[in-house]
């Protein structure tokens, strides 16, 4: 939960695909599917149910009284600074990639809204229409072909892989925070940086825990986010669905119902 957005990345794609696949619901059937990445499923699991428990009684009770002392203005503003910040780790992931049209809507988009947006405390860029792109070294090193690994759940952080954790290195040393020298400010900037974690991504952590089999769910989200950043958006809506454990359409109607059934009876 260090760097603002980064906990929850897979989940954003995971939210896309409920709403693709159009299911209103997560009830079914229990699965403990297998997967050949997650080697280390023993541990990890533990740490997710770790996450999700911080998640409930640390973070979402703090993230609620910051929605309820601050103004919407003021929690917008917050978002769009430790959105800009991870602006520079972004385009250089870009850039390593070969990706420069990418590379320079990001590069543009963090110029803009750091200069005109007043350090990024307005989102000036999205108003000129230039792109936000996910990143991170772990795609990086996913492009030049080197292969995910034991897929890992760390702590305060969520998921990730062998291949990610140069990444999180990078990310420290790429961000601001790395360059303060006052150790109190080190701590706000972090605090801060925490608290609007838990603020954005409640939503999606919510969704999670209300998944079929949320563990599952928020791995194969996460694996299935990492091969559409490395494809560059490459992957098919089939694709992009399998894994995720989605209950079957349900039809809205009867009439809808029946009409289908006879539908397939007149279509062998």
């Amino acid at each position: 939960m260090m760097r603002s957005g980064a906990y929850l990345s897979g989940v954003i794609l995971a939210l896309g695909m409920l709403t693709l696949s159009g299911c209103a619901t997560v009830n079914g059937p229990q699965g403990a599917a297998k997967s050949p990445t997650d080697p280390l499923e023993v541990i990890n699991r533990p740490m997710f149910h770790l996450n999700m428990g911080l998640y409930d009684y640390v973070l979402e009770p703090v993230a609620t009284g910051y929605k309820t002392v601050t103004p919407d203005f003021v929690r917008e503003g917050v978002s769009n600074v430790f959105s800009n910040v991870d602006m520079p780790y972004i385009f250089i992931n870009d850039f390593l990639q070969g990706r420069g049209q990418q590379g320079m809507e990001d590069l543009s988009r963090f110029l803009v809204n750091s200069v005109f947006g007043l350090g990024g405390l307005f989102n000036v860029a999205s108003d000129l229409e230039l792109p936000r792109h996910d990143n991170s070294l772990g795609v990086t090193l996913g492009v030049w072909g080197v292969p995910q690994g034991p897929y890992l759940v760390l702590p305060f952080y969520g998921p990730s892989s062998l291949r990610n954790l140069p990444g999180l290195a990078m990310a420290i040393f790429v961000g601001p925070t790395y360059y303060l020298t006052s150790i109190p400010a080190q701590y706000a900037l972090t605090g801060m940086g925490i608290v609007n974690t838990g603020y954005v991504d409640g939503p999606n952590i919510h969704m999670v825990q209300n998944a079929v089999n949320p563990y599952v769910f928020m791995r194969n989200a996460w694996e299935q986010h990492e091969q559409y950043l490395i494809s560059g958006g490459a992957v098919s809506k089939n694709q992009l669905l399998e894994g995720l454990e989605l209950p079957p359409p349900v039809a809205s109607t009867p009439e809808q119902s029946t009409q289908s059934h006879e539908s397939k009876k007149g279509n062998p």
